[in-house]
């Protein structure tokens, strides 16, 4: 039997919310969810340089506080852009990258948008439980919000094997049958009451399978930034 090769998730391929209480929940968050694109200027350690594309989503309207991977992010010197709603182009600065773990908060200027209306994810890392009803939503290759749907179905996961020197560790990843793969890295993983759970992370290769990073370091870190 051939060996499954995990990979970084990208891109969701739902064109379906679902039932219409989902579609209230999404429909109102839509505006905080954009799509990144990510240059590397130059080499830097595991980093190309290269442009990457990925998601986040604002967990600060008043702040321009948005959270993603940081195998989007980067771990060097980067250029980037968020791609709002109303396909507003801003330019976002990198505020945090985590030593340890696969998150990074990004900064914009709220006072610049234009078109989009600000909105904003709630975090809540005790949302995350077995059999959790979940949409994942992020973006297809900057184009297009796209929805999947799944069940959380483990949160004692091993953390994935990406072959980075700064894979993840000393934490348990979530598990759900999501099937998410490229552009779609850094979504959020929101319950029924638009909260967001977990943060969608990678996918494994020739599988449905999901890995979610659970919020509570990402909380931890946020009340940090946001005290200055």
């Amino acid at each position: 039997t051939a060996l499954k090769r995990r990979r970084l998730a990208d891109s969701v391929i739902l064109d379906s919310a679902g039932s219409g209480e989902w579609a209230e929940v999404i429909s109102h968050l839509k505006p905080a969810i954009v799509s990144l694109r990510v240059t590397c200027v130059r080499s830097f350690e595991e980093d190309p340089a290269a442009t990457v594309q990925g998601t986040g989503f604002v967990v600060d309207k008043s702040r321009g506080l948005i959270l993603t991977n940081r195998h989007v992010a980067g771990v060097g010197p980067v250029r980037a852009v968020a791609i709002f709603d109303k396909h507003e182009e801003q330019e976002v600065e990198v505020l945090y990258r985590d030593p340890v773990h696969d998150f990074g908060f990004l900064r914009y200027d709220p006072s610049k948008l234009r078109l989009t209306r600000s909105e904003e994810v709630r975090l809540d890392p005790a949302g995350l439980k077995v059999g959790t009803e979940i949409r994942v939503v992020g973006n297809d290759a900057g184009e297009k919000l796209q929805i999947l749907a799944g069940t959380i179905a483990r949160v004692d996961r091993n953390v994935p094997e990406l072959g980075s020197i700064y894979n993840d560790e000393n934490t348990f990843y979530a598990g759900a049958g999501a099937g998410t793969s490229g552009g779609s890295s850094g979504s959020p993983v929101l319950n029924k009451e638009g909260h967001a759970i977990a943060l969608n992370a990678a996918g494994l290769e020739g599988a449905a399978s999901a890995y979610f990073l659970p919020l509570e370091r990402v909380q931890y870190s946020f009340e940090l930034l946001r005290a200055g």
